[in-house]
């Protein structure tokens, strides 16, 4: 089993890369092992003692001029910086700081700023293509400046950030990187900057959008607007919000026509009136609806599964309000290819539940929501159900 090409071995640790307790032992079995298995345990952060070890001279030069001792008593083995490939700005700041509290620093915030400034200065200089990025709080680190940065953002393909980050490294992203294909973006502003219109309006390939109203004052109906323009590579759509004072323009999504995915998780029930110009919209490639939270009126949601349910593979509605079971007959009727289904019932829970696997024949997963529970007996409905569908995997929750 040890003696395995380099390149038939490295295309199977590449099928661990989530699995770092596996790739860890992977890094123990030989050197062969051990140089192929690093550099993809190393694309998150794995110990920030090793990257401080693997900070260049002048860089220890700069900390011990400002008080900051670093000590490392071996020499890294590899050159574990340029294998990163997904970074968290937040928890690398975070980790700085616990680390410098070993230390009883008198000017611990100084030196947090000024340790964690190294380390992205060896970050972008050393990564040759980064893929990820999270950054979901404000820093005084503006890594965007250090050279190499160009380089190492270039073909970034995830982004995960608030929109109030400092306007660089919007400004140098839009310039530089035109890769994006999965965009996860908080929106703090009223207005959307300058710079942030810019770095979406320049993603021609972007996939996955995930927009969350920060609170119930922010207005997404322009970063909705610049987005659409993508609207021959976007497939999936998360919208997360509260509309207690600003509404989401939804019949913006009508033009979103290539859509596999469209998830919404809306706090206050008021996007009844949006919804309704969307019901008549065709989606012709949607495999996915999940509405996490709350949900239209069923007439309105009803009239969507007519038109979009015969592809449906997965559909999920927790809605909330009066209950009758016009729902339940619709999915039964225009939903034929359900794999996954995530529902109310209230009434009738096990004849309903027939009913679903009468008309759904692909059923795999069923997830029932019910006040009730655990005050129902489940056991006698899933002992009942699991007659007619035996390998059905079925879940009651409130």
């Amino acid at each position: 089993m040890l003696n395995f090409s380099v390149d038939c071995l490295n295309d199977i640790i590449e099928c661990l890369e989530n699995d770092p307790k596996t790739l860890y032992s992977c890094l123990l079995v030989n050197r062969i092992w051990c140089k192929v298995s690093v550099r993809i345990y190393w694309r998150n952060i794995r110990n920030l003692n090793t990257l401080i070890a693997c900070l260049p001279n002048d860089s220890k030069k700069i900390l011990h001029n400002n008080g900051i001792s670093i000590s490392t008593s071996k020499t890294p083995v590899f050159n574990y910086a340029s294998f990163c490939k997904y970074l968290e700005v937040h928890k690398v700041i975070n980790n700085v700081g616990h680390f410098l509290q070993k230390w009883e620093s008198p000017n611990l915030s100084n030196d947090i700023t000024m340790l964690s400034q190294e380390i992205f200065k060896l970050l972008m200089c050393q990564i040759s293509s980064l893929r990820e990025i999270t950054f979901i709080k404000t820093a005084s680190i503006i890594f965007t400046s250090y050279p190499g940065a160009k380089n190492c953002l270039k073909y970034l393909t995830k982004l995960y950030c608030n929109s109030n980050i400092y306007p660089g490294f919007f400004h140098l992203l839009s310039q530089v990187c035109h890769t994006i294909q999965i965009l996860r973006i908080v929106v703090f502003n009223e207005v959307t900057s300058n710079d942030l219109a810019n770095l979406i309006s320049v993603q021609p390939n972007l996939k996955h959008f995930y927009v969350t109203q920060s609170s119930d004052i922010v207005d997404l109906t322009d970063i909705i607007a610049l987005v659409a323009k993508n609207t021959n590579s976007l497939t999936k759509f998360f919208i997360r919000g509260n509309l207690r004072r600003v509404p989401i323009p939804l019949s913006t999504i009508a033009r979103f026509t290539n859509l596999q995915k469209l998830e919404f998780k809306i706090i206050i029930n008021r996007y009844h009136e949006d919804f309704n110009e969307l019901q008549y919209v065709i989606f012709p490639r949607l495999q996915s609806l999940i509405f996490s939270l709350r949900c239209p009126k069923n007439e309105i949601l009803i009239k969507f599964l007519e038109n979009n349910g015969k592809n449906l593979k997965e559909f999920c509605a927790r809605s909330y309000g009066l209950y009758d079971n016009s729902l339940d007959l619709a999915i039964a009727k225009f939903c034929p290819n359900l794999r996954n289904l995530s529902i109310r019932i209230e009434h009738d829970v096990l004849e309903t539940l027939k009913l679903f696997l009468v008309s759904c024949q692909y059923l795999e997963s069923l997830r029932v929501f019910d006040d009730r529970y655990p005050y129902v007996n489940t056991d006698d409905i899933s002992e009942k159900i699991m007659k007619y569908s035996p390998k059905l995997k079925l879940h009651f929750c409130l």
